[in-house]
């Protein structure tokens, strides 16, 4: 097997396993079990558990700023509906990256895993140069902020159809609606 190829085998099932236990709960022995390896064939690509960890994480950022690039840089859509899309993706975050969510998660309750924030800032600034490159018009200064509001808001959405999820109630959708066209409005 390639090596490249291992490495990332190596890193999905380190994503699985650290979204579903944590950190401290996972072992490199169970990755390694995972995927029928020895942990030394683990340790030739990453140093550590910690290493292996915040390399997963950054990973998954990865692929997220891949299917957001896709999103943002289709010529099809309108700006309205790569707003849409973008939050749509974001609202179902939480399942297809779940690595990514269970660390944001755990900085919500406890902020001080400085070492832990540090991708999930690396992916909201690479969020926000996505927006700033794709939908805002260069040199307004109203748009320096609003990128960053964007995806604030984008994250914030994913937690808040949980809590609407919880209360059964379909306001969610007209909220997304009416902060869609504001933001159009205000880039027209």
């Amino acid at each position: 097997m390639v090596e490249k190829e291992r490495k990332q085998q190596i890193l999905k099932a380190a994503e699985k396993r650290f979204a579903r236990h944590g950190l401290n709960k996972t072992t490199l022995e169970e990755i390694a079990r995972d995927l029928r390896i020895g942990k030394t064939t683990i340790y030739h690509y990453f140093s550590s558990k910690e290493e292996l960890f915040y390399a997963a994480i950054k990973w998954e950022s990865d692929l997220v700023l891949e299917e957001l690039a896709k999103i943002f840089s289709s010529e099809v859509f309108s700006i309205a509906e790569k707003l849409s899309l973008y939050f749509e993706f974001k609202e179902g975050l939480d399942k297809k990256y779940s690595l990514i969510y269970e660390v944001l998660l755990k900085l919500f309750y406890n902020n001080e895993h400085e070492k832990e924030s540090e991708p999930i800032v690396y992916l909201i600034k690479k969020e926000e140069e996505l927006i700033k490159k794709s939908i805002l018009k260069p040199n307004k200064i109203e748009n320096e902020s609003l990128a960053l509001f964007i995806v604030q808001q984008s994250w914030g959405w994913l937690f808040s159809n949980k809590i609407a999820s919880i209360s059964n109630t379909e306001i969610e959708i007209l909220t997304k609606e009416i902060f869609i066209k504001s933001i159009q409005n205000m880039l027209s």
